[in-house]
This record gives structure tokens, C-alpha cells and sequence, in this order.
């Protein structure tokens, strides 16, 4: 899955996105209350560093959708849910 979504370019770029688009929206904020980033961790941080951790929730909550999918052939008596559980060990 990484190897066709979170190559070592896409992780290059959302550095890069970060670093030149540091602007924190509301968006951004929301995501990082949900994957539990609060004020506690981002407190006195650069707006990079909030953007990047941003867009690296982004990617986790994008690769827990796809994980399902993707162990289902290995692991067929599992559920969605357990096999969600073991992408986020």
C-alpha cells in the first residue's frame, strides 16, 4: 500500500507542502483534535510542524479506509473492524 500511495517522493512532498503552505486551517485544526493532537503537543510549535502532522493524519485516516480492502484475501475471517485495528498497531 505505501509503496503506491506514500512513495518516498509523496513523503517528500507533503514536507515540502508544509514548509511552503504553512497556513492552518480550520480543517487542519479539526483533524488534529480528531487523531488526538491537541494544544498539549502543539503547543509553541511552527505552523509547519502543525500543517505537517496535519497532512500525516490525513494519510493515516486515508490508509485505515484502505486497509480492509487490502488484508481482506490474507485474512477472510477477520472484519473490517479488526483488520482496522491491526493497520493502527
Amino acid at each position: 500500500m505505501m509503496k503506491q500511495y506514500h512513495t518516498f517522493v509523496d513523503r517528500n512532498y507533503i514536507l515540502f507542502k508544509a514548509v511552503t503552505k504553512p497556513t492552518i486551517t480550520e480543517e487542519d485544526e479539526k483533524l488534529l483534535e480528531f487523531c488526538s493532537l491537541k494544544q498539549s503537543v502543539m503547543k509553541d510549535v511552527p505552523d509547519w510542524l502543525k500543517k505537517w502532522a496535519s497532512l500525516i493524519c490525513e494519510y493515516c485516516l486515508f490508509e485505515e479506509s484502505q486497509y480492509p480492502a487490502f488484508f481482506k484475501a490474507d485474512f477472510p475471517n477477520l472484519s473490517e473492524n479488526d483488520l482496522v485495528s491491526i493497520s493502527c498497531i
